[in-house]
């Protein structure tokens, strides 16, 4: 009879586990950076933010080549220290087509200067 009633109860929470209807903790819905940005602050929405293999294969190709060396070779002569791979952003522009990279370097002092490349080649820095 033990047996019996804890095949029972066991059955009956496996059940309840199955059966009732969801959590009551949701996770939040992702949202789109293009969509939360107001259109009237800027042109950002008519980009494109690269993820994935896509990215990885383009931040690779970037910290491998000669350009991207030199400038961080310079940049740790004047004190900046890049961030790594990871913090690197990739954004397409959607009229143009054409990739951008972002790559982060940092002072002493905690302050952030992106750096931008196009096709490779540095095209500007920008304060953060």
């Amino acid at each position: 009879m033990k047996k019996i009633l804890t095949v029972l109860c066991g059955g009956l929470i496996a059940l309840t586990l199955f059966v009732t209807t969801g959590n009551t903790v949701k996770a939040a819905e992702q949202t789109n950076p293009a969509e939360v940005n107001d259109p009237d602050d800027c042109a950002c929405h008519d980009v494109t933010k690269i993820l994935g293999a896509e990215r990885n294969k383009t931040v690779s190709n970037l910290i491998s080549s000669n350009q991207f060396k030199q400038v961080e070779k310079d940049l740790k002569k004047d004190g900046l220290k890049w961030n790594g791979a990871n913090s690197i952003e990739v954004i397409k522009f959607n009229a143009t087509g054409q990739i951008l990279v972002g790559v982060p370097f940092s002072n002493e002092q905690g302050t952030v200067e992106m750096y931008i490349f196009i096709n490779g080649v540095l095209v500007g820095h920008n304060p953060m």
